[in-house]
């Protein structure tokens, strides 16, 4: 009986097995570990507003590490190209924007938010007086 063919098939079984595990093991340990080495700590994003006085009132703008994001001349979320009336409606708005910017939240703003901002006899804007 020749027992060298079997020995041969089992020698190559049992390496072919460990190698296997082998791979298995070394796999299964980097699914652990590399999600460690990936997470850094996340650069706070510095978002910043700028306030303007345009043709058709107040605006903003929204600046993210010093880029402009958001050029808003209108009030959002109201039809026309009327802006605030007053500044501080502007920089109200945009601090609501960014904030929920920070939250990972999309920045639009409703017309419910809107109304806290601007009283709602405000919200009909007229047109600034032409300074002839």
């Amino acid at each position: 009986m020749n027992y060298f063919p079997m020995m041969n098939r089992w020698t190559m079984t049992k390496r072919y097995n460990i190698i296997v595990i082998l791979l298995s093991l070394g796999i299964s340990a980097g699914i652990w570990i590399v999600p460690f080495h990936i997470r850094q700590p996340k650069k706070k994003k510095d978002f910043a507003t700028k306030i303007f006085e345009g043709f058709n009132g107040w605006g903003y703008d929204i600046l993210v590490a010093d880029e402009l994001f958001i050029h808003q001349e209108s009030i959002p979320s109201r039809p026309g190209k009327a802006g605030f009336r007053k500044k501080e409606q502007a920089e109200q708005t945009a601090l609501l924007i960014i904030n929920k910017m920070k939250q990972g939240r999309l920045p639009t703003v409703t017309t419910f938010e809107l109304q806290q901002i601007i009283p709602l006899n405000q919200m009909q804007h007229v047109e600034p007086d032409d300074p002839k």
